[in-house]
């Protein structure tokens, strides 16, 4: 064996040895029978992959997709809008393994950074009570209008306890003291397992009463048994006003906030006997304003618009922004948009300039799609040319990838 066969084999063996403490760590904290399911559940993903890296060079084959046009289907009538001033981003990319969350504080209970399907989440194990807190400088940073999203996969089914996740909206003076102080309080029960186990509730605390939607089932429509499924969440507030949705379905509205008792966000999670994972933690100031933003700036900046990484696939979240933009375009038959697409400064420059070209085309083919003018519209890629702010931190980096719509 020769000194490049010897190299190739210790690279192969360090590779194996690597992953095999990570299934370790994992197999510790979860059943073999969901870490099973989740292996057959990525099998069509992976299978995929190869159809969804050609279609990169032409945005719209990547649209004809038939999952990724299907996903888009589901939200064709999503009304969520997230904030256009970044608050909050959790980039854990990176950040090590079985380490504890860089910019996640934990109160108390145990969470960690774990690789799963080859990425980074928050990793809660199985028959942990964890209170956490996005660390945020100051506990005074949620104004009167702001969004939240997170992913969540949490497990649940009928032979295990069901996981709850617990998000406590307060004033920053009653930090940790107990839901009952919470101006909002919104509850989630296994939601990704048994259909007639999910439960949702979303309670306002007003006048030293309970009001709001109190513990009921997922409507079937958004029911979702399969286990081992990333769920997402999205809360809208804007003064009295709140919103909870899990995935394209809005399940609960309230409208006694007293947002004047709404300063920070703390998070409760017990895992019962499965792990539960987050990812993509995003707060927002603002939202549901794209008309205004035109008229008085001449463009709006959709943070909503969201891609997989290092692609011009869509997002089907990204269906909320697009929706509004839909909607101002048809009550305004005058107005003309340049969709131009940007980048952070990671990558070359010529493939930030070639990836938000196609990200603009594909906006532009989903909004064509469905009933505007092509001549309308048209589209520019500036790469990484025009960022809005230096490129020195996560929520920098986030608030640099955007799509913007400029009036013509």
């Amino acid at each position: 064996m020769n000194r490049k066969q010897i190299i190739s084999v210790l690279a192969l063996f360090l590779f194996v040895g690597t992953e095999a403490q990570i299934l370790n760590r994992i197999k510790n904290k979860v059943e073999d029978k969901v870490v099973s399911e989740a292996e057959k559940a990525i099998e069509p993903k992976e299978k995929s992959n190869k159809k969804m890296q050609d279609s990169q060079s032409n945005p719209q084959a990547s649209q004809n997709n038939p999952k990724a046009s299907s996903e888009l289907q589901a939200y064709k009538n999503y009304d969520f809008v997230p904030g256009d001033q970044l608050i909050y981003y959790y980039d854990m990319a990176n950040e090590r393994d079985a380490e504890i969350p860089g910019r996640m504080l934990l109160n108390s209970g145990n969470a960690e950074i774990q690789t799963y399907q080859n990425e980074k989440v928050l990793f809660v194990p199985g028959g942990e009570s964890v209170y956490m807190a996005p660390q945020i400088k100051g506990n005074s940073y949620l104004p009167v209008q702001f969004t939240v999203e997170f992913e969540v996969l949490s497990n649940g089914s009928s032979n295990t306890s069901a996981s709850e996740i617990n998000l406590y909206f307060r004033e920053k003076s009653r930090a940790g003291s107990g839901d009952a102080t919470a101006a909002l309080k919104i509850n989630l029960s296994s939601i990704s397992g048994d259909e007639d186990q999910a439960l949702y509730a979303f309670e306002c605390y007003n006048n030293d009463n309970w009001v709001g939607t109190a513990a009921k089932v997922f409507p079937k429509q958004a029911q979702n048994s399969q286990q081992n499924n990333w769920r997402r969440v999205a809360v809208y507030v804007n003064d009295n006003i709140g919103k909870l949705y899990v995935d394209q379905h809005r399940l609960a509205v309230a409208n006694q906030l007293e947002t004047s008792r709404i300063d920070m966000m703390e998070i409760e999670v017990i895992s019962a006997g499965n792990p539960v994972l987050f990812r993509n933690f995003r707060i927002a100031s603002g939202g549901d304003d794209a008309y205004n933003k035109l008229i008085t700036d001449g463009k709006f900046i959709a943070y909503g618009i969201q891609f997989d990484v290092n692609k011009a696939v869509l997002k089907p979240e990204s269906m909320g922004s697009i929706n509004e933009m839909v909607r101002i375009l048809k009550e305004n038959p005058d107005l003309k948009f340049e969709i131009g697409g940007h980048t952070d400064s990671d990558g070359s420059t010529q493939r930030n300039d070639e990836l938000s070209l196609q990200r603009a085309e594909t906006v532009k083919s989903v909004i064509i799609g469905l009933g505007i003018d092509e001549n309308r519209l048209t589209t520019q890629g500036f790469g990484s040319s025009k960022p809005l702010v230096p490129n020195d931190s996560p929520e920098n980096k986030a608030r640099n990838r955007r799509v913007e719509f400029v009036k013509n």
